[in-house]
C-alpha cells in the first residue's frame, strides 16, 4: 500500500534566517547575486528578507538595494518578512514581484519554541507572542473566517536551548488548535519553523508521519 503523506510547501529562508547568523556588511551585489542563483535552481517560494530595524537585525540593513539590483524569475513566488505596518509601507515599492502577504490569506496562530531567539530576532518575548492569541482567534471570527491554521517556529530545536521534543511541539500546536475550535474555526493547516537548522528526516516523520 503506497504512504500517502500530506502535501508540503517549501520555502526557501537562506536569504532570511540564512543571512541573519551572517556578517552584516556583505556587500549588496553579493546577495542580489545569490538571490537570483536561487531562482535558477527551480524554487518555487524564496523569501527574500526582513523589512525590519537594522538596529535589532543589521543584516537586513540594505534589502531595498538587493531588491532594486536582482532579476525576478517567472513562476517564481518572492515574499518577505514583514511583521508591521512600517514594514509594509517599505516592501510596497517592490511589488511586484514581491507578494505581500501581511494581514492577508489564513489567519494563524504562532508561537517561538525558543524564547531567547524571539526576543534576539524580533524584541518580542514568548509570552507576548501568546498574548496575541485571543486577539487573533476573535478577529478571525468576526471577519467570517471558516478555516485557520497554527504552527511553531524554531520547531526542532535551538541554538540556545537545544533540541525540543515531540512533545513540547504537539503541546504547543494542541493550545492554539483548543482556541480555534472553541470558535467553531477549523484549522486545515500547520506551518513549521527552523530557523536554526535543527531539523531532519526522522524528526519530520515523528510529527507528521
Amino acid at each position: 500500500m503506497a504512504v500517502r503523506y500530506p502535501k508540503i510547501n517549501y520555502v526557501e529562508e537562506v536569504m532570511r534566517e540564512g543571512m541573519q547568523i551572517e556578517d552584516a556588511n556583505i556587500p549588496v551585489e553579493a546577495k542580489a547575486d545569490l538571490l537570483n542563483a536561487l531562482s535558477e535552481t527551480g524554487l518555487k517560494n524564496i523569501v527574500v528578507g526582513s523589512f525590519v530595524s537594522p538596529k535589532y537585525t543589521p543584516q537586513m540593513k540594505n534589502i531595498e538595494a538587493v531588491l532594486a539590483r536582482f532579476k525576478p524569475k517567472e513562476g517564481v513566488t518572492y515574499t518577505a518578512m514583514i511583521p508591521n505596518d512600517r514594514g509594509t509601507e517599505r516592501a510596497k515599492a517592490f511589488s511586484p514581484p514581491l507578494t505581500l502577504k501581511r494581514g492577508k490569506g489564513l489567519p494563524r496562530l504562532m508561537v517561538h519554541q525558543c524564547d531567547v531567539f524571539a526576543r534576539r530576532n524580533y524584541n518580542r518575548s514568548q509570552m507576548k507572542e501568546m498574548s496575541s492569541w485571543v486577539k487573533t482567534v476573535a478577529t478571525a471570527k468576526a471577519n467570517g473566517a471558516k478555516e485557520a491554521g497554527i504552527g511553531t517556529n524554531a520547531t526542532f530545536g535551538s541554538n540556545f536551548l537545544g533540541d525540543f521534543s515531540v512533545d513540547v511541539t504537539m503541546t504547543w500546536l494542541k493550545k492554539q488548535h483548543e482556541l480555534w475550535d472553541a470558535a467553531g474555526i477549523k484549522v486545515t493547516s500547520v506551518s513549521v519553523g527552523d530557523p536554526m537548522g535543527w531539523t531532519h528526516p526522522a524528526k519530520v516523520e515523528e510529527i507528521f508521519g
